[in-house]
């Protein structure tokens, strides 16, 4: 008997961040995959000493090929960025909506700046003085607190449709 997990209401927010977070990660990758074409079109390439002739078979230099690449790439690359800055600017919307500043913070920080729990627990709580030695309760609460954030987006996202 299969257990499928029940859905939250936290679920479709939640979605939305994490894939506004892949759209970044993708829009980064892109970007340093443009800046390695860039690297290397237009370097001459080795010369053939084996003597035979060289074709590509489809009557295109490697450097044209690179180029038509580099081109498309491009294109990606502006649309993704157009996409992110929308949904950016939608979800910037939300979180300003929200009252608690740390919640604030744990959203942009995971979702906008794409860190990891830790340094997410450092920002809000490394200057208290028992941090060092309750630190996995620390960590209990930014969990806490990014589950109270989602709740609180959710409920302002469905605000903003209604």
């Amino acid at each position: 008997m299969e257990h499928k997990k029940q859905a939250k209401e936290t679920d479709t927010i939640k979605q939305r961040l994490q894939n506004y977070a892949a759209l970044q990660r993708r829009l980064d990758n892109k970007i340093e995959r443009l800046v390695y074409l860039e690297s290397i079109t237009g370097s001459p390439s080795s010369p053939n000493l084996s003597g035979m002739p060289g074709s590509s078979g489809d009557g295109c230099s490697k450097t044209e090929r690179q180029i038509v690449q580099k081109e498309e790439l491009k294109s990606e690359i502006k649309d993704m960025t157009r996409r992110e800055c929308e949904e950016r600017k939608e979800l910037e919307r939300l979180v300003k909506g929200m009252q608690d500043p740390d919640e604030q913070t744990v959203i942009e920080m995971r979702y906008f700046d794409n860190a990891k729990w830790r340094p997410i627990c450092d920002a809000l709580y490394s200057s208290n003085p028992d941090y060092i030695d309750k630190v996995d309760k620390y960590m209990k609460r930014i969990f806490k607190i990014h589950g109270s954030a989602l709740q609180t987006l959710t409920r302002i996202q469905k605000q903003m449709e209604a």
